[in-house]
Formats: structure tokens, sequence, C-alpha cells
């Protein structure tokens, strides 16, 4: 089959959730089909990394939009996204040049299936008229919005979040129905748009692990340590950091005064910032190419995340390399986890520090729980059985 990927980055290199969710059901589809490729990037430095998407593809094209913060190009868009009825994400990604390069796409090669990667590329579907169109929600986008509205606390910006959340909740509506197919990653948001569009072309294909690459390995591990891995340079993670830091860490080092813990990932965040220049016990590491040996010589793995949707690929990395898990209802959602058996959960700062405490208290018991963290991973979320249900969804559209 030939295929029209459309992504809104570049997944390379695969070093964050979406990046590697969207790296891997691009391998896994080019290993059957072909596939042609149009991307986005925030910045020129990603456009080194074509060479590493064209191992996969037949053709590649990338085109530079405006990056996300406070920069003029990307206020501009936003300015004039106030006057526009679709959501900023979907206006930013709808150039005159990447149209024309689809159009010219569809008219050069006899496309088998288009696969959309992300509801900010909606606005495409009014030009692929013939070709089946398949969608991935990586996640539920009016929602995640609306949970960073909710604890927005500067009143401009959440007036702006409550109108984006408006327009994407709109847009979602009726958007979704226009797709031959819509996957999602979980129950959760399936039911969730389910109920918000009022149809059921929906299927659930969940975010996978590598466990071949994530498994546990005999490093030692350290005493009584925690570790967070994510990039905090957008709201989510930052803001699971510094709620974990101000509101969550002081309770543990009352319980355990040796516990140490280290943040994993770029742009750490102010508060965590002022915090390791005080408190030698935590740690800011930045930037980690390989997060494996950090990740495994962790007595525990802390996923503090308040905001999102859909689900979390550092808990599913976390798991697979066997280490127990506490987290948030959000951080764990859409994973079919069982509570108590194979990660713990808790969304209350006293509660989510006493169950850090007791796994470190609980040693074998900790590394109990990250052994059936494990097996979950190998039956239900490794790529090598997720990857049937990706072939299965998209070759059912075969000419």
């Amino acid at each position: 089959m030939k295929i029209l990927f459309l992504s809104t980055e570049n997944p390379y290199p695969p070093d964050g959730g979406h990046h590697l969710r969207t790296f891997n059901v691009l391998k896994i589809l080019a290993k059957r089909h072909q596939i042609y490729f149009v991307g986005f990037a925030q910045d020129k430095r990603e456009f080194k990394y074509i060479p590493e998407i064209k191992r996969f593809c037949e053709t590649v094209d990338i085109y530079e939009v405006s990056k996300t913060g406070y920069n003029k190009s990307f206020m501009l868009l936003a300015c004039k996204n106030l006057f526009s009825r679709y959501p900023l994400i979907a206006r930013r990604y709808f150039t005159q040049e990447a149209r024309e390069r689809v159009e010219q796409l569809l008219d050069q090669y006899s496309i088998d299936v288009v696969h959309m990667d992300m509801l900010a590329l909606g606005l495409y579907r009014r030009i692929l008229k013939d070709a089946p169109v398949i969608l991935t929600n990586h996640n539920v986008e009016s929602l995640r919005i609306y949970r960073w509205m909710q604890i927005e606390k500067n009143l401009f910006l959440k007036s702006f979040l409550f109108y984006q959340y408006l327009k994407l909740r709109a847009f979602e509506q009726g958007i979704c129905p226009k797709f031959d197919r819509c996957i999602v990653v979980s129950e959760y948001d399936k039911n969730y748009l389910k109920g918000l569009c009022g149809n059921d072309n929906f299927v659930v294909i969940p975010n996978g692990v590598d466990t071949r690459y994530f498994k546990p390995e005999s490093a030692e591990v350290k005493k009584d340590h925690l570790v967070w891995v994510g990039g905090m340079t957008g709201p989510y993670n930052s803001d699971a950091v510094d709620f974990f830091i101000q509101k969550i860490w002081s309770l543990v080092k009352d319980k355990v005064p040796g516990a140490t813990v280290d943040f994993a990932g770029g742009g750490p965040t102010q508060t965590l910032r002022n915090k390791a220049s005080e408190d030698h016990s935590v740690q800011a590491l930045g930037f980690v190419p390989d997060i494996r040996p950090i990740v495994q010589r962790a007595s525990v793995f802390i996923a503090p995340i308040r905001i999102g949707s859909g689900t979390k690929i550092k808990v599913l990395n976390a798991m697979a390399q066997g280490k127990p898990v506490v987290a948030t209802t959000t951080a764990a959602e859409g994973i079919d986890v069982a509570p108590g058996e194979n990660i713990l959960i808790a969304d209350d700062p006293k509660e989510f520090a006493e169950k850090i405490v007791y796994l470190l208290s609980h040693e074998r018991l900790a590394r109990e729980m990250g052994t059936r963290a494990r097996e979950l991973m190998e039956k239900k979320y490794s790529w090598d059985v997720i990857s049937d249900d990706i072939h299965r969804t998209y070759e059912n559209y075969k000419k």
C-alpha cells in the first residue's frame, strides 16, 4: 500500500511521548508499505534529522511553523486566531506550501490511505477527497486544554485557554465524524470522544513500548532514590515537577531524610533550579540522551502529572524497566493498570508522599510490583503486540 503520512512534527529523535508513538507507528507501517511523509518543524535544527526519516520513506517533506512560546511569530499567530472559528493548533499547520505538496503527492501517486497524526492537522481533511483518511488522536485535545485551564492562575492565559477549549471542543465534534477511522490510545479517550461526537468510528490502539529496549537490567539500585523523566518546557510536565517540589517532596523527606530525587529532562523549571541549588538531594540533570540507566538505578519512578490527557509513555517505559511507579490518576489514565498490584495511584500530595515512603520502606514489595508492571507491558503494551492491530486497521483500506 501507498500511505501518505501527515505529522505535526519530525518524530526523530524519538525522545518524547509524541515522538515515540509517531516514530514507532512510522517504522511499523514502513515494514509493509510505501510511506510518503509530510511533517512540520518548530526549529530549523530539526531539519538535520530528515535523513533518519528518509530511511523509512519514499519521500520526505518538512515545513517550518511558528515555535510555541512568547515569540513574535507565535504571538502574531495567536492574535490572528482570536478572529478565527478554528483552534490555534489547527490554523498553525494549515499552510499553503504544505497544502500544495499534499495535493501534489495525491495527484502523483495512487495513495491508498492517508495517516493523519494529531487533530491539529484536521483542516487538511477538506483537501483529502478520495483516499480514506485515518486520524490518530494522541490525546483528547479539548480535555487537555480544559485541565490546564482549571489550574492556571494567570487570568489572561486562563481566559485564552477557555476560548481555545471551546474552539477545540467544537472542532473535535465537527471533524472527527468526517474521518474513515479515528484511532485513540485508550478506552477512556474512546468513550469521551464517542460521547462528544455521537459517532462510532473510533478504534483503540494503545501507546506502546519497545520492551526489548526498555527492559530490567542488573544495575545496582540506589537506596531511597526517586526519578522523574520528561522535558519541562511544556505546561503539563512543568506543572507536575513544580507540584512535586512544592507540595510533596518535604513530606517524603520528613519520613525518609536520606531520600534523593533526579529530574531528567530539558528546560528545568525555575522552581526546580532554585530547589536544586539549595537542596543537594535534588538534582536537575537536564536533557539525557539515554534515560534507561537513570531510571534503572531509581528505587521508585514518580509521575505526579495533574494535567493532560492520553496515556503517558514515560509511565509505560518505566514499567517496562520493571520499576515501581507512583502516579496520579491522570498519569495512569488509559493504562490497564491494577492499583496496588502493578502501580500505586494518588492525587493528594500527602497520599502521594505516603505511597512513595511505603515503597521505599518495603523494598521486596516494591521489586515485586515492578516485576508485575513489566509483565503487563510485555502482555499488552509491547509494540510487537500492538503492530498487528496497526497493520489490520490500515490494510482494511487496501484497494
